[in-house]
């Protein structure tokens, strides 16, 4: 099905792995706790959540709430569907506790919400996001003395995960592949989910340069969601050396152990 209509919205990856995390977009100052919820859950149960929303501005302000649909797009950005429900979409099960809140200036709330899962929801992977934005627009300005004014809008999403019943992640590896980060080519590893939800790798691998210097790698936590294939980074891990530049004399020499969905994948593969 096409979707006529799609809010685009590009988050940084951190979004998605790290917390709590800061929105300061123009119109809209405020800490938000926890960035994604990771949840499972039988059919037929209901769940029930909060999310922390701190206001970091000088002054009182509203805030508001509504749910969208997302998916991963082939750039490892993310679609957000706010109009229309996309087609499995699980969105119907969810309960805001109300569409806007007020915090006095440098306060904290916590906003609640429910998922009421039907007791004949289907073994697989529930996801859906809560949308928070400013209750007020913004105005900004251009040109000479600002005299240009429109308004500007920020906003933050919220992930949640819910994995439903005996619901797995299938993952085969595929491979490596080739990233380009900040003038580095760093290697990625290659995996395709044929299972009901998501996972995210994890384990340690090194890499020996072609000077024989070691480095450390870190995998991305991204998401391969199911039915997707996605390009998983390795990146040298900057505590290692910090404040210094990273230099990578090529090829590398991979080697190490990386396990998702329940399995373990041994990596020993030559990174040109």
């Amino acid at each position: 099905m096409k979707l006529k209509s799609h809010l685009k919205l590009k988050i940084l990856l951190l979004a998605f792995l790290f917390g709590p995390v800061s929105s300061f977009a123009a119109g809209f100052s405020a800490g938000i706790s926890p960035p994604k919820f990771e949840l499972k859950a039988k059919p037929g149960a209901v769940i029930r959540d909060t999310i922390t929303i701190l206001n970091a501005t000088g002054k009182a302000a509203g805030y508001k709430f509504r749910t969208a649909d997302w998916n991963i797009n082939d750039k490892q950005g993310v679609d957000f569907i706010e109009d229309q429900l996309t087609e499995n979409s699980c969105r119907p099960w969810v309960r805001l506790e109300r569409k806007s809140i007020n915090i006095r200036a440098g306060s904290q709330k916590k906003f609640r919400f429910e998922i009421h899962m039907p007791d004949d929801a289907q073994t697989g992977l529930c996801k859906f996001a809560v949308l928070v934005e400013p209750d007020e627009k913004a105005i900004a300005g251009t040109g000479k003395d600002q005299a240009i004014k429109f308004p500007v809008v920020g906003r933050y999403a919220v992930i949640v995960y819910l994995t439903i019943g005996d619901a797995k992640a299938d993952i085969e590896y595929l491979g490596l592949s080739k990233k380009q980060v900040n003038n580095l080519s760093l290697p990625a590893l290659k995996f395709q989910n044929r299972g009901n939800t998501y996972d995210r790798a994890f384990g340690d691998v090194t890499a020996t340069d072609a000077n024989g210097k070691r480095h450390e790698l870190i995998i991305s936590s991204f998401p391969v969601l199911p039915g997707h294939t996605e390009e998983i980074l390795l990146s040298p891990d900057q505590s290692q050396s910090p404040g210094k530049k990273i230099e990578l004399a090529y090829p590398l020499k991979l080697k190490g152990k990386v396990e998702m969905g329940g399995k373990k994948f041994k990596i020993n593969e030559t990174f040109q």
